[in-house]
């Protein structure tokens, strides 16, 4: 099909749709779409005799720069639970590329935060340890028996919303442990859950 054809067809004075009709019967069809007909007759319209698109401004063809990877970095590295489309929307490019940018060029991945119950210092951690030691040298050399022990646990009921799984994602390397998010927060209104209990069931539910 060349140039003369189609011009012809729009000096017709035809609409779009019995242009695109004639158009498919003469080379069959697929070998041209409506929206492309209606964009000839927009240009021819407009006194271009050029059916090639014109050139325009926008993105490089390739957006995946050495600036635009340092600046990724930054943005991650400052806010680690940051989008790919608010770094897209940040550096002007697309989320495509922020992608790659992300994946490829950096590394990373993006993971949930694995939730703790509390954040423990290390002298309150190395306490717990001893504990344990202590009590389960009792318990080899006789001096307590399992049977004898009352033991009990405890826990919080946060009256506010966390974060779901999704808003806790951040950005890591493929070799980083995920990061760690804490539940509660001290001076936060809650109710709190205690039970004594032995080996033979609970002693007190309160």
């Amino acid at each position: 099909m060349c140039l003369s054809d189609k011009n012809a067809l729009l000096r017709t004075g035809l609409t779009a749709t019995q242009i695109h009709y004639e158009l498919t019967t003469a080379y069959g069809q697929g070998v041209v779409s409506y929206c492309t007909v209606t964009r000839w007759i927009q240009r021819f319209s407009n006194e271009q005799e050029s059916l090639e698109d014109n050139s325009r401004s926008g993105h490089p063809i390739t957006a995946i720069t050495q600036q635009n990877i340092d600046a990724a970095k930054d943005l991650v590295n400052y806010d680690p639970h940051i989008s790919i489309d608010y770094i897209a929307a940040i550096l002007d490019i697309s989320h495509g590329s922020v992608d790659a940018i992300l994946k490829q060029h950096l590394g990373l991945r993006k993971i949930t935060s694995k939730w703790v119950p509390h954040k423990l210092t290390q002298e309150q951690r190395q306490r717990r340890i001893d504990i344990c030691i202590e009590n389960l040298q009792k318990l080899e050399s006789g001096t307590w028996r399992l049977c004898d022990i009352v033991t009990g646990d405890k826990t919080w009921i946060h009256h506010r919303k966390i974060k779901s799984k999704e808003q806790s994602k951040a950005w890591v390397t493929k070799d980083e442990s995920p990061p760690t998010q804490v539940r509660r927060q001290q001076f936060k209104k809650k109710t709190m859950f205690v039970i004594f209990f032995m080996t033979n069931g609970p002693l007190l539910v309160h």
